[in-house]
């Protein structure tokens, strides 16, 4: 040591700085050894099925009876509805009176062409008669043939008179009758499209009532050119109406419409409802038809839930990795089978987590029991 105790002073100075290493070594040994392990989720997972799956197409559309089973019932002479004889939900059979129209004017026309009617008639008799008259006396040599040509012509344009008046009658008559509606086909009032003291006039443009047949009912729906080619009459098809989302129904594609509308480029489609089950659709109601338009294939499918949101067709599965990892994997959504999805790629067996959102790709997962 020399004089001023340089020597001794670095040496406790170098032992201070060893004995600090050593502490924060030491400590970053502790820290490690005791940092928690990382929380792993725990997932409800399900494995991919193989099932038989066809390619469809779904179509929106309203429940409609056949075409010849619905009539807007109009009546055929203008005037003020005085009496309704059926109302919303009563069942009618065809021929039978619904409405009333006011006929006091009818009627007296109808007099007034009877009155007339009588008086030509009185007129074609007297000028028979006078015919025959002269016919007589012509043939005893006491009139001139003028005078049986004559008469003859009187009692000819008596009997076109008669003719006029009696068609003017007829025609009166049925007015008359026409002032009583009546339906034209066996059905129920779905709807009533005008009221007591109401003006109609005469034409389609003021019906008084809807009846339809609901016996046998449509989806009627439009469709585009593309999805019109594809559709074949008596594809089978599986319906669904909004208002009841508990019942499904089965059809039978009915017709597919031959062209497009030059405006919209959509096409008619019509499908027969199968009515075996007890409920039926309101008519009126909107629904939508999933029409079959490919042969059977077995393909992969997942739980619906199990899909995450994507673009398009492609969505997002989470593998539960056998390895205790989440893998993110990209599908393309397919054809729906019931609760059911197609998802492909993916292989029969594999787990996909069926709640995956939040899980992240790569995190620690345990499968649920």
């Amino acid at each position: 040591m020399d004089g001023d105790g340089k020597p001794d002073r670095q040496r406790a100075k170098g032992r201070a700085l060893l004995l600090l290493a050593g502490t924060l070594l030491a400590a970053g040994c502790h820290g490690r050894a005791t940092a928690p392990a990382p929380e792993r989720r725990s997932v409800h997972c399900g494995p991919v099925e193989i099932a038989q799956v066809a390619d469809a197409i779904e179509l929106r559309g309203t429940i409609a009876p056949l075409p010849d089973r619905d009539a807007q019932i109009a009546p055929q002479v203008a005037g003020r509805i005085v009496q309704l004889l059926a109302r919303e939900g009563d069942r009618v059979a065809a021929g039978q009176p619904v409405a009333r129209v006011d006929d006091s004017i009818l009627v007296d026309q109808a007099n007034e062409a009877q009155a007339v009617l009588e008086k030509v008639r009185a007129e074609r008799r007297n000028a028979d008669a006078t015919h025959a008259r002269t016919e007589r006396v012509f043939e005893h040599g006491i009139a001139a043939r003028q005078e049986v040509d004559d008469a003859a012509t009187r009692a000819a344009t008596a009997r076109a008179a008669e003719s006029e008046a009696e068609a003017v009658s007829k025609r009166a008559r049925r007015q008359v009758e026409r002032a009583t509606v009546r339906s034209p086909i066996t059905g129920v009032v779905v709807r009533l499209l005008r009221r007591p003291g109401e003006l109609v006039d005469g034409t389609p443009a003021t019906p008084v009532m809807e009846v339809a047949d609901p016996s046998r009912l449509e989806l009627v729906s439009d469709a585009t050119a593309s999805d019109l080619v594809r559709i074949e009459k008596g594809a089978r098809a599986q319906l669904a109406v909004a208002a009841l989302p508990e019942t499904k129904w089965t059809g039978t594609v009915a017709a597919v419409s031959p062209a497009v509308d030059r405006t919209t480029g959509l096409g008619a489609v019509r499908v027969t409802v199968d009515l075996a089950a007890v409920t039926r659709p309101p008519i009126g109601a909107l629904g939508t038809a999933r029409i079959i338009v490919g042969a059977a294939r077995s393909a992969p499918v997942v739980p619906k839930r199990a899909l995450r949101s994507g673009v398009g067709v492609d969505a997002d599965v989470v593998i539960c990795g056998p390895d205790g990892i989440a893998h993110l994997r990209r599908v393309k959504r397919g054809v729906e089978a019931g609760d059911k999805v197609e998802a492909t790629p993916l292989t029969a067996g594999e787990l996909v987590a069926l709640d995956p959102i939040g899980v992240a790709d790569g995190a620690g997962i345990e499968i649920a029991k």
